[in-house]
């Protein structure tokens, strides 16, 4: 028989609250919380990867804790027995051009990249239906941690010195406030995997846009500086036509940074 009971996993955290503020859950649960969800089966999960639930930034510069809180729940996959889950983890396992057809790495030699590879695949093992959803780079105006260029802009140093960002890297910011709407326009299709594929920005052009006093503190170029992603969307048609591979064009990519980000970068 089918549980009528729904879970969020990591729901105190910043897309925890997003998500849970407009959607009912009948177990909000964390990770010190795992017991609660013991001996219970669940219609639908909702479970955010460490590195997604407190910030990618945050999470690389404490290789400990991330190590730590990705064990615990990989230690407790088996505990919880979903129907149908959402996992919401990071792109780092997918090449910097890939689409959801693209296959996830099998290792990398970077720890954390490793960790979200483990853990992406062991969801994928252990529970039938999932839809995993491979979130850019997550920014938040309202909270640090989770993108350092962002974080920088937001607080810059002080002096002179140049600021450590590839002049034209891509970036391919995700809006936090978008996770509900963008995931749940998915869930009916029964697809194994999104990536809510923004347009690229370069570092250059976020910087002109927010902070375009700090604009003489980016490095010269030099071909050896990091590219960037440029990963595309096979479903990006059912938020928006064309069908380039991304949720918004390009134009309304910047919009979206002003509205969020201009505020607290005046």
């Amino acid at each position: 028989m089918s549980s009528p009971a729904t879970a969020f996993l990591g729901a105190s955290t910043l897309l925890g609250k997003y998500w849970t503020e407009r959607r009912h859950f009948d177990y909000l649960i964390d990770k010190e919380d795992f017991h609660r969800t013991f001996g219970h089966s669940f219609r639908m999960l909702v479970c955010l990867d460490p590195a997604v639930a407190d910030g990618p930034a945050r999470m690389r510069k404490a290789p400990d804790m991330d190590e730590l809180q990705t064990y615990q729940l990989l230690t407790h996959l088996a505990d919880i027995k979903p129907e149908f889950t959402v996992f919401v983890t990071t792109c780092d396992m997918l090449p910097e051009d890939a689409d959801e057809n693209t296959p996830a790495l099998e290792k990398s030699d970077d720890p954390f990249v490793q960790r979200r590879i483990t853990l992406h695949r062991e969801v994928n093992r252990q529970y039938g239906r999932v839809l995993n959803v491979h979130l850019p780079e997550i920014v938040s105006h309202e909270s640090s941690g989770f993108n350092d260029l962002m974080d920088t802009l937001i607080s810059p140093p002080k002096g002179k010195a140049k600021l450590p960002f590839a002049p034209f890297e891509k970036h391919q910011l995700y809006f936090s406030r978008r996770i509900l709407g963008d995931v749940e326009r998915c869930i009916p299709l029964g697809i194994p995997a999104i990536i809510p594929a923004m347009p690229p920005l370069t570092t250059q052009e976020i910087v002109q846009a927010l902070r375009p006093n700090l604009e003489d503190r980016l490095p010269d170029y030099s071909p050896n500086q990091p590219a960037g992603s440029s990963r595309t969307s096979i479903h990006s048609f059912q938020w928006l036509d064309p069908k380039d591979g991304y949720l918004v064009t390009r134009e309304d990519q910047l919009e979206l940074l002003l509205f969020f980000f201009q505020s607290v970068c005046a």
